[in-house]
């Protein structure tokens, strides 16, 4: 049975993958939204003015999903720059994090960038 530190280990990488999907998937989005409304492929011109409102929205999902990763590290590293300035305040080597609003915004951003992204994706 793996103990508490293999466990968090563990679920920082796939947290970590998550987030490099989410990235790859939201760029993936962008770029191909905005390559068909740029593009000049005579055959799709029609099609493709006619959802053109469609293409942006999707871009602007996109763009939020990407924000919202930001925001989550920014977070993250913001509760850790408190944590490491607790620590040094009070001569500590170890101590626990605390579930503050850095952590719980954090939270929100890891989960609100991949249930937007779905909805881009399914949009699509």
């Amino acid at each position: 049975m793996p103990n508490i530190e293999k466990i968090i280990s563990e679920k920082n990488f796939v947290t970590d993958r998550i987030s490099t999907q989410v990235r790859i998937i939201a760029v993936g989005l962008l770029a191909t939204t905005w390559s068909l409304l740029i593009g000049q492929v005579n055959i799709f011109i029609n099609t493709l003015q006619y959802f053109r409102v469609h293409f942006i929205l999707i871009s602007i999902i996109a763009i939020i999903v990407l924000m919202f990763d930001f925001l989550q590290y920014e977070c993250s590293y913001l509760n850790i720059n408190k944590k490491i300035k607790l620590m040094n305040d009070k001569d500590l080597t170890k101590a626990d994090y605390e579930e503050d609003n850095y952590y719980k915004c954090s939270q929100f951003f890891f989960i609100a960038k991949k249930y937007i992204l779905y909805i881009g994706v399914a949009t699509l």
